[in-house]
């Protein structure tokens, strides 16, 4: 495990607390006793708190982010969270449980004892009952579901068996983590004001441009392949790219690629949005000022016209991005060439004591 200070905050960890490898805690974190975080797992309190309860479970490659002096996450007792789910932001409560890759976002609440499926993702700013199995892009309900019923899936997730029907809470195409060793190629944050995280792991050649970012558990498989991460664009925690020998992945500048992202050799164009928990098919273009939505599917060769909102699985034309929104995720963009400049700073301190 590793703890990290965030400027003056330093993780709270309970008793009893167990983790695979790479896993990290970072700055006002609060987590409680028992709780489990599998490898690559990554809680980042850096721009507001989370606190965790006890019991929770936490899979591989999961991801637990806030909103910058927004909102914090509040994660509640005997919590669940599948492999490459992701807690941004938003309220769990007690007795939850989220299926592998789903996604609960900013300001949302989850009530007790409520399920979220796989793939599924929970829209900013949501009200949702506990007591229900919710399911889709956005989350709908589908039907209520027995505290019994909900027992047997925490048991499923936490101990990797195979009961009758819980298709709901798996992918269907598994996608393991870890398969760059953390650490590798982190020394291609060459360019002025770029930085990388110390458990990404990067294999084939990374371009960065000057206030680029890559961020805690990125994965990007590409030996033989090139990416070109444009200025001041970000690729954020446990997202996955994945390329062969002479493809190419463009990102241009002032870019986000959201949470536990999943990327083919694409060209994405300049201040663009990937939401968190996407897929990004191969040859897919997103053309300039263009949003991915979080939680949607690219077909492969699909393009996504600039300045629009594509959603859902697979993504089609949503609507036009508002101005207000164009604005609010350029600050976003501003946010992570801070955060990069901060980490940046605590590394150079921690190398200078250490030396």
């Amino acid at each position: 495990m590793i703890v990290l200070p965030y400027l003056d905050h330093v993780p709270q960890v309970g008793t009893n607390v167990t983790t695979d490898d790479w896993v990290t805690i970072i700055g006002r974190a609060y987590v409680g006793s028992g709780c489990r975080f599998g490898k690559l797992a990554t809680l980042r309190a850096d721009g507001h708190d989370i606190r965790i309860g006890s019991d929770c479970w936490f899979g591989e490659a999961s991801t637990v982010h806030i909103a910058d002096n927004m909102y914090g996450t509040r994660v509640g007792a005997h919590v669940t969270v599948g492999r490459f789910g992701l807690v941004h932001a938003c309220t769990i409560g007690d007795n939850c449980v989220l299926g592998e890759h789903a996604v609960v976002m900013d300001n949302s609440v989850v009530g007790p004892g409520a399920v979220i499926a796989a793939e599924s993702v929970v829209p900013p700013g949501k009200q949702l009952d506990g007591g229900w199995l919710y399911a889709g892009t956005p989350a709908r309900p589908v039907e209520e579901i027995s505290p019994a019923r909900v027992a047997e899936l925490h048991e499923s997730i936490r101990n990797e068996s195979m009961i009758d029907n819980v298709e709901f809470i798996r992918v269907r195409t598994p996608v393991g983590a870890n398969r760059i060793v953390p650490g590798t190629g982190i020394d291609s944050a060459d360019a002025e004001g770029a930085y990388i995280a110390p458990t990404a792991g990067i294999a084939g050649k990374l371009e960065m441009a000057p206030g680029s970012s890559v961020w805690f558990a990125v994965e990007m498989d590409a030996e033989g392949a090139t990416v070109e991460l444009g200025e001041a664009s970000n690729i954020q925690d446990n997202s996955r790219l994945y390329l062969t020998a002479g493809e190419k992945l463009r990102i241009g500048r002032r870019v986000t690629v959201g949470h536990n992202v999943r990327m083919h050799a694409c060209d994405i164009e300049d201040e663009t949005i990937i939401g968190m928990g996407s897929t990004i098919g191969k040859g897919t273009v997103v053309r300039k000022g263009a949003v991915v939505a979080a939680g949607s599917v690219t077909a492969p060769g699909t393009v996504v016209e600039a300045g629009m909102i594509w959603a859902g699985q697979p993504a089609s034309r949503s609507k036009p991005l508002s101005e207000q929104n164009r604005a609010f995720f350029s600050k976003g963009v501003d946010v992570y060439i801070g955060y990069a400049a901060k980490y940046r700073a605590a590394r150079n301190t921690a190398d200078k004591i250490a030396s």
